[in-house]
């Protein structure tokens, strides 16, 4: 029996068919023949076969070829026969790509059907088992069906707990892991809705601290801490329960705290503030506040992200050296954060004058022209002087002397 759909390839002007839209359906009978009718002639129709287990294909307009597919069975033991086992992945590929992970159901049975002749591998996949044979190649003829079978063995356990609220309330999204330091074992899972978890494959012989870890992930919860911090497990040949976690959401809101030490504070202290920056673009300022005389200050609702603290001096920066340390907070990581202590250094400046060398030039000009003002007295008595004596001189100059003449007087 064989499935016919007759499907309208237009629309018809007297009936309420569209393209595509199902006109008749029918079967094949005992001889393979399907008889579809009355039908609509305004219109052309199409017809679709198809049977479960089987590959039909068109070969005319109204004829198809019908080829039988196989189907391989498979079947999943514990080490004990009664065994209930949980379900297990099932990966099945083949030629031409052809792949198919299913998984079974808790019976340990699972059919792949529909399948083409050619070669298969089989492999079965389940956390904490290890199976018999690990993996199964497969000749599969046309029709043929064949039969598989597993035996699981188990070969690890798990850790299962809870996370609330301190409510009480379960918490959905957590993270937790479990991590054993001495062996380098690590597993992690994450809390249901109902605030449950289970860490599976952990080792026999093996001691591991479980814990909740805070993700910086929207697709865990935002988790501040969680009470126990951690709790140590000794694996064994059974799984373990009980270890439940109670969890601190992380706030909303920020508060960024912090302190400052520093010598001569109490003096230094009125002429101090806190400058608290963007990490991102540190142009930009969130916020200024003086140092409190308790030299302990609280900014809050600072925009989530990362931001640089450090002190700002009002001392004059020609006469006072400032420095201080630059601290980077993640609000994003920590909403409610305490810094400190946010130290500074100072030191005063001490100016000296230091002394030029003068031009050489000016300053013989310099000297020569205050000697020769205070010359100038000495100068004019010696001008005055030197005019005098030039004066004295030509008056008494020498006048030129007639030789005196002998007169020779003669005696009577």
């Amino acid at each position: 029996d064989v499935d016919i759909k007759i499907l309208a390839a237009g629309k018809s002007k007297y009936a309420s068919l569209k393209e595509r839209d199902i006109a008749m359906e029918t079967k094949t009978n005992s001889e393979g023949s399907f008889f579809a009718g009355p039908l609509y002639d305004d219109i052309g129709y199409t017809v679709e076969a198809s049977k479960a287990g089987y590959h039909l294909k068109q070969t005319g307009p109204y004829t198809f070829s019908c080829q039988k597919l196989g189907q391989i069975l498979v079947r999943i033991y514990g080490e004990q026969d009664a065994e209930l086992l949980p379900s297990v992945l099932l990966s099945l590929s083949g030629e031409e790509g052809y792949r198919n992970n299913s998984i079974s159901g808790s019976g340990g049975t699972f059919s792949f059907g529909n399948l083409f002749p050619g070669s298969f591998y089989l492999r079965p996949l389940l956390k904490e088992y290890k199976f018999t044979p690990s993996a199964v190649a497969i000749d599969l003829n046309s029709g043929e069906s064949r039969e598989v079978e597993f035996r699981a063995t188990r070969v690890a356990y798990s850790a299962m707990g809870s996370v609330t609220l301190l409510t009480g309330q379960p918490k959905e999204g957590v993270f937790v892991e479990a991590r054993s330091e001495s062996r380098g074992y690590y597993e992690e899972a994450t809390t249901d809705s109902f605030g449950r978890f289970r860490l599976r494959g952990l080792v026999p012989g093996s001691i591991y601290s479980v814990r909740v870890v805070a993700k910086d992930d929207h697709r865990f919860a935002a988790v501040e801490r969680a009470s126990p911090e951690y709790v140590s497990i000794d694996v064994g040949q059974d799984d373990i329960s009980g270890i439940d976690f109670v969890v601190f959401e992380r706030p909303e809101s920020t508060i960024l705290s912090g302190h400052v030490e520093g010598d001569d504070l109490d003096m230094l202290q009125p002429q101090l503030s806190v400058e608290i920056r963007s990490a991102a673009d540190p142009s930009r300022i969130e916020s200024v506040l003086p140092v409190p005389l308790s030299y302990y200050f609280e900014v809050q609702n600072l925009p989530k992200g990362k931001h640089l603290v450090q002190l700002r001096s009002g001392l004059p920066s020609h006469t006072h050296r400032f420095e201080s340390e630059i601290v980077e907070v993640d609000l994003d990581k920590q909403p409610q954060i305490h810094v400190g202590p946010l130290k500074y250094k100072t030191e005063e400046r001490h100016h000296k004058q230091e002394l030029t060398p003068a031009p050489v030039f000016p300053l013989i000009v310099g000297v020569s022209v205050i000697a020769l003002v205070i010359s100038m007295p000495r100068l004019k008595d010696l001008y005055q002087s030197a005019v005098g004596m030039t004066t004295l001189g030509s008056a008494a100059a020498p006048i030129k002397k007639e030789p005196r003449k002998t007169i020779m007087r003669k005696r009577a």
